[in-house]
């Protein structure tokens, strides 16, 4: 035993002085993010490869630019500062603040997608170790990056590398897509490693300055191969889940995107029938964290057990002719624009309709598909709106593309649609609650859960 013991002490030795120490080896990532190099013809010809494609699919970018000239030379002077070759997250950097200058939360100059950053992740790209709450007054840290908890948790970033704590989300925000600054900031908070990776590229360690009691505290931390929170894939409970406290059910919709459609409207079925047999009085929907999805996830799921009166989810629209969307006499590039005038019948009869109070709460995180089922609820009074207003305009873009670059392979996303509110009101600013959360009467029990 010893003699082979000695054997493979031997054979380690030499693989050590062969090809270095095995740690080294194991630390670094097996994949570098949008790292390779660009010529200039090649950046130069992904940003026109952007700007023709977002102009063949966006029916009218006057709906979230403010000032389009301005746009207009900014996508012009981008293109013009590329006089060496770039890497493809040196191209996204030059191009990334024209997303707050487009300020649509779905259109956006991208990068890779949710699942590309996981897969990356598993391959060893390592992130900012900590989760961060992204408030108007700052960061704080929430957790420690993939984890419940932190020692740091409620610390005011003060610095990150030596760079002011302000200057670096003031640079991050410009780089965010959104509607408003409110509702940028809540992507920077459920995005801000991929946004943090790219907007200041990789790095193996952070000196971090913390401000908290009154106290500075100055760590370093290594840089983390961990998956967040908001990037963790969830689970159907995580999802869609219901809490009784006496007469009244709190209904916690995250979503209106889910692959098993057959699946969540057999649990919303079960969930109403429970209700009606619960003798529930009041029903709380809760959507303030939905960033939205596929609106016959709430038609089939909600709407089609509470809606008492016939109803459209929209009333005018505005829609770019896609080949792959196109009816018989539809010219691709056309402008469709029209108004809805077929009605949702309520299906009233029923055996679990609920006939009791409903109430739907709304925050900063309301956006796409939930922001029209919370125009739909409000013009059709099926719902009192309780909360803070959207994060997004009541008028809402829909119907994403995606298109990658060529050369960068950067992930483009841009809205083929524009719609309006049923009651026909154009409304390019966020939805305004009801009543404030702390004003709604809403069962005290319930109230401590939110």
């Amino acid at each position: 035993m010893q003699l082979i013991s000695n054997t493979y002490a031997q054979l380690f030795m030499l693989c050590l002085c062969m090809f270095g120490p095995i740690e080294t080896l194991a630390t670094e990532p097996l994949v570098q993010p949008l790292q390779h190099t660009l010529t200039v013809k090649q950046a130069q010809a992904d940003i026109d490869q952007w700007f023709n494609w977002l102009h063949q699919t966006h029916p009218d970018l006057s709906h979230s630019v403010k000032d389009i000239d301005g746009f207009y030379s900014k996508v012009s002077r981008i293109k013009n500062s590329i006089e060496e070759p770039v890497t493809a997250i040196a191209l996204w950097q030059k191009m990334a603040p024209l997303n707050s200058i487009l300020a649509d939360g779905h259109i956006k100059v991208g990068h890779g997608s949710s699942s590309q950053w996981r897969e990356w992740i598993k391959q060893g790209v390592v992130l900012f170790p900590l989760e961060i709450n992204v408030t108007e007054d700052g960061m704080y840290v929430a957790r420690d990056l993939g984890e419940q908890d932190s020692q740091y948790k409620g610390a005011k970033i003060k610095s990150i590398n030596g760079q002011n704590a302000a200057a670096i989300l003031k640079k991050l925000l410009k780089n965010t897509h959104g509607d408003t600054l409110a509702f940028r900031r809540r992507v920077l908070q459920n995005q801000f490693h991929r946004l943090f990776y790219m907007t200041f590229g990789p790095e193996p360690s952070f000196n971090i300055e913390l401000a908290h009691n009154n106290q500075t505290h100055r760590i370093t931390l290594d840089a983390k191969a961990a998956i967040s929170t908001s990037l963790a894939e969830k689970s159907f409970s995580d999802a869609f889940n219901i809490t009784y406290r006496d007469n009244t059910a709190l209904l916690q919709v995250n979503t209106f995107s889910w692959h098993d459609f057959k699946q969540y409207l057999a649990y919303m079925d079960d969930v109403f029938s429970e209700i009606k047999t619960k003798n529930i009085d009041h029903l709380i929907i809760d959507i303030r964290y939905n960033g939205g999805g596929n609106d016959d996830m709430w038609m089939a799921g909600i709407l089609k057990y509470i809606a008492n009166k016939p109803y459209r989810h929209f009333s005018h629209y505005r829609s770019k002719i896609l080949l792959k969307y196109r009816d018989p006499g539809q010219i691709v590039g056309n402008i469709e624009r029209g108004e809805k005038t077929n009605l949702i019948q309520p299906e009233k009869n029923l055996a679990n309709f609920y006939h009791g109070k409903t109430s739907v709460l709304i925050g900063t995180g309301t956006y796409s598909s939930s922001i029209v089922f919370a125009n739909t609820v409000q013009d059709y009074n099926f719902a009192q709106l309780i909360g803070t207003q959207t994060g997004g305009r009541s008028t809402q873009s829909g119907g994403i593309q995606f298109k990658h670059l060529i050369h960068s392979q950067l992930q483009m996303v841009s809205p083929r649609f524009l719609i309006t509110r049923p009651s026909a009101e154009l409304q390019v600013t966020p939805v305004q609650p009801d009543i404030s959360l702390s004003a709604a009467k809403i069962n005290n029990n319930i109230k401590a859960l939110l």
